[in-house]
């Protein structure tokens, strides 16, 4: 019998340090910390969405995959990648992973930055997702599937997060639809830390309002002129946030993504109310 309970906990003892040792082994790709810059360029009828990716100096790895996931009817007219890294995208179950890779030692290490992540598409911006990975030693074993690895985000042992890509125009174009939209884009800038200052968002907020009064009442030209106070107080605030980057609480910001997002949005009501004016001349 003491023989027997013996093997038993020696049996035991060998299996919890192989569980031990497998789970030593499993390290997430997530100790990054990833930071983006974005400027959209419109070129013809198409916008150039240009990226630029940071890994935080606080990081514990570097960063050597970089993803967008967009809507699976866009068509990326063309897309570009930094030097030493690969570029692709995959159309699958109604999404559109467009997909840049460090095959080599072009990885971005604590502290580094890359430029020259574009795609080029016949869009207006939204808001989108993205997954970055840190590069650590792949899990010793044999299974198929880790969970709390591969399961970490829906995409990856990585990190999920959002930032401003190419999303469909609507169709129908519907002004006051529109506007609204534009609204709930202020917001969840305001959210995601792109656009701040308790007092600046109400200011925005008004702009809005005075614009959906006026939209209401089918005065088009007035409510064209509120927005255009909207995204003049909107490129104040992010040309200012571009000279200082140390945001402080008290302080208006705007950052890369807020503005884009906000003010290529205005423009493209504003070009359809343009259109609306010129048609009831």
């Amino acid at each position: 019998m003491k023989f027997t309970n013996l093997f038993f906990f020696l049996s035991l003892s060998i299996f919890l340090s192989a569980q031990e040792a497998i789970t030593q082994d499993v390290i997430p790709r997530n100790k990054i910390k990833p930071r983006l810059q974005l400027s959209i360029e419109p070129l013809s009828d198409l916008l150039v969405y240009r990226f630029e990716l940071t890994n935080d100096r606080s990081a514990e790895q570097p960063v050597w995959q970089f993803r967008l996931y967009l809507s699976s009817h866009l068509n990326i007219t063309n897309q570009t990648g930094p030097q030493g890294w690969e570029s692709s995208y995959l159309n699958e179950k109604g999404v559109l992973m467009v997909f840049w890779g460090s095959p080599a030692q072009s990885d971005i290490i604590p502290g580094g930055s890359l430029r020259d992540f574009s795609i080029t598409a016949r869009s207006i911006p939204g808001i989108v997702q993205y997954y970055a990975e840190g590069y650590a030693p792949l899990p010793q074993g044999e299974e198929d599937s880790i969970p709390g690895y591969d399961d970490l985000t829906p995409y990856g042992p990585g990190i999920v997060g959002k930032t401003v890509g190419p999303v469909f125009p609507p169709e129908p174009f519907v002004p006051m639809t529109f506007l609204d939209t534009l609204a709930s884009y202020k917001h969840q800038a305001a959210s995601l830390s792109w656009v701040g200052q308790e007092g600046f968002l109400r200011q925005l907020d008004e702009k809005l309002d005075q614009a959906r009064d006026q939209l209401s009442k089918g005065h088009i030209k007035q409510a064209r002129d509120k927005i255009e106070e909207f995204v003049k107080k909107l490129e104040n605030e992010a040309k200012k946030t571009d000279k200082d980057q140390d945001k402080i609480n008290d302080k208006k910001w705007v950052t890369s993504e807020g503005y884009a997002l906000l003010k290529f949005n205005t423009e493209y009501l504003i070009e359809k109310l343009d259109e609306q004016i010129t048609k009831k001349k």
